[in-house]
């Protein structure tokens, strides 16, 4: 579900800081052993999003997902135990070095209710995947933190329907922090992402044709280059034995980005609000493998 809407302002930004500083220093509920996580597990979950519509838009969207949603815990593919990437695929890794597969989705919009690209195609449901290398450099040093610098690297499909469209790469490095708190499974996260993109996905969000101009919306040729840094402050707070919380805040940052100049690109600082709870009425017997770093 989708709509349309202006980004919320500070306050409400504070506020949400707020709630996850709240959510450090309040006791977690006690939680399973993680080396005893089941294999498969299934869950009722919700998942909301308040952010822009695209990146540096200034017009945002909410979007709220509710659905059964499965957990899996296999030796290659994970699906639903971490925060950041619900699905990843494991193809390497030692005590301070992951190889993985990274999977994400970026929810579409529609043109109509975005100023910027009214009459324009709408944004379809993307798909980004492609391999990240993590290097841990920090193990619970002067922060009380695991500290990672990772690199990624990620080729973008749209789907309209059933027709995939390739859109282009996506690549990234990331200076990530991660703190554990003891055997609560309560887990904060805080993430810096400088990324850029070639030609095609620019084109996907900032280009211009003559067929779509008008007097405020010139034509536009899109290029490849830097496209901006996120900062985002995650947490994983468990409630119940069975109930768990996910929630987090995104600032966007995108001054000198490649296509700062495009009519498309309308906010230079954008904030996005995501939260979910998952509930877990089944799992399964069997106990997940362990593996460095799990």
């Amino acid at each position: 579900m989708c709509a349309g809407f202006r980004r919320p302002g500070r306050p409400a930004a504070v506020a949400l800081g707020m709630l996850l500083w709240v959510g450090l220093v309040v006791p977690a509920a006690a939680s399973e052993d993680p080396a005893t996580d089941a294999l498969w597990e299934l869950n009722i979950a919700a998942f909301g999003r308040y952010g822009p519509s695209y990146p540096a838009a200034e017009d945002s969207q909410g979007n709220f997902v509710p659905l059964p949603f499965p957990v899996y815990r296999g030796t290659f593919l994970r699906i639903g135990d971490d925060t950041d990437s619900p699905i990843r695929g494991r193809i390497f890794r030692t005590d301070k070095i992951k190889l993985d597969i990274d999977f994400d989705l970026v929810f579409g919009s529609e043109s109509d209710d975005i100023s910027a690209r009214t009459g324009m195609p709408d944004l379809d449901l993307l798909l980004e995947l492609g391999p990240e290398l993590e290097l841990q450099f920090v193990d619970r040093g002067w922060l009380a933190a695991d500290a990672f610098l990772a690199f990624q690297v990620r080729g973008a499909f749209s789907w309209d329907g059933l027709d995939p469209a390739y859109e282009g790469l996506v690549y990234s490095p990331e200076l990530k922090f991660t703190r554990k708190f003891g055997d609560s499974g309560r887990e904060a996260k805080l993430r810096i992402t400088p990324t850029f993109a070639t030609d095609g996905y620019m084109v996907y969000y900032y280009e211009v044709t003559p067929a779509f101009a008008t007097a405020e919306r010139p034509a536009f040729a899109a290029g490849g280059g830097y496209l901006g840094t996120e900062i985002a402050v995650s947490l994983r707070i468990p409630v119940a034995r069975r109930l768990e919380l996910w929630g987090g805040i995104r600032q966007g940052f995108y001054q000198g980005a490649r296509n700062e100049e495009s009519p498309l690109f309308t906010d230079d600082s954008t904030t996005t609000f995501y939260g979910a709870f998952m509930y877990r009425f089944w799992q399964s017997e069997r106990r997940a493998e362990t593996a460095p770093e799990d």
